[in-house]
């Protein structure tokens, strides 16, 4: 079924500091070419609630859509410069979007563009060009080039599935599970908090799923979820083992559809050796349960 069909794909697009740009991504590096320049300054801004699930979506003066911010989420889908994601595994696996996903300094609530750090945090987001969570995601895919800190550990790069390894294992071996690549990308490099605080990002899929944090987007019935209308990129997806049994084991990044309609999800998993472009057997597709945003 190809509404239900999910399969992995390697980014083309990076950003830069003043400029996009789109790039292939090989074991010799980052070839780039410019690409159009970061969001011109908007003015006028509307707010305009919406329900199912409750969020307020920001347009410009002119109608465009600028921004979905949802209750209880920190995760923001930002309307920008246009990015293709692509498998070299199959010349099919291609996606273009305009959807960047950035963490807001808290968790969305009604009202809430007229708090003080909403405008200025918006308007650097907007303008904001270097690599965002979907971005962020791909710097671990195969082929990927490593990347080092100022004191030179190594902090992405192509990973290897290790099973029961979180993200600091990463850092150390270059292995990782589903949950701890998320924790990778969220929590470790786009600073969504770990631990010692109430909403932390858990350990596992389960908990993750569970009453943490985060916007419940398609509930958990106790069977496979075949409803992805409410899904926006950057969710959290989450999977069973097997197909309509067992509880939620693995966990995703929601990137959308691809030009054949097909839904993809950025995953870490044991099949693929590492993070990858998850399911042309269309077996997670099968175990899909439920989603959230953080």
């Amino acid at each position: 079924m190809r509404a239900g069909a999910f399969v992995l794909a390697t980014v083309l697009a990076v950003s830069g500091t003043a400029a996009v740009y789109y790039a292939s991504q090989g074991p010799d590096g980052m070839k780039l070419a410019s690409a159009a320049g970061a969001p011109a300054p908007r003015v006028g801004e509307r707010f305009t609630r919406l329900t199912d699930p409750a969020r307020t979506v920001v347009t410009s003066a002119s109608g465009a859509v600028v921004a979905t911010l949802t209750d209880g989420s920190r995760t923001v889908a930002l309307n920008g410069p246009a990015r293709t994601f692509t498998d070299p595994r199959s010349a099919q696996a291609t996606l273009t979007t305009t959807a960047w996903v950035r963490l807001a300094p808290q968790p969305w609530s009604a009202d809430a563009e007229r708090a003080p750090w909403f405008k200025p945090w918006l308007a650097a987001a907007t303008r904001d060009a270097s690599p965002d969570l979907l971005a962020l995601g791909t710097q671990y895919l195969k082929g990927a080039p490593t990347v080092r800190d100022r004191t030179g550990a190594r902090i992405a790069g192509q990973a290897t599935f290790g099973q029961d390894a979180d993200y600091d294992q990463y850092l150390r071996t270059g292995a990782v599970d589903s949950a701890g690549f998320v924790r990778l990308v969220y929590g470790y490099r786009a600073g969504y908090p770990l631990q010692s605080k109430a909403s932390v990002l858990p350990r596992t899929a389960a908990a993750m799923a569970g009453p943490g944090p985060g916007t419940p987007i398609v509930p958990d019935t106790g069977k496979q979820a075949t409803d992805y209308s409410r899904l926006q990129p950057g969710d959290l997806m989450f999977f069973t083992k097997a197909p309509g049994t067992g509880g939620v084991a693995r966990v995703g990044i929601y990137l959308g559809l691809d030009g054949t309609g097909r839904h993809r999800v950025l995953g870490d998993s044991p099949d693929n050796g590492g993070p990858s472009l998850l399911d042309e057997g269309n077996e997670y597709a099968q175990t899909f349960r439920s989603a959230k945003r953080l």
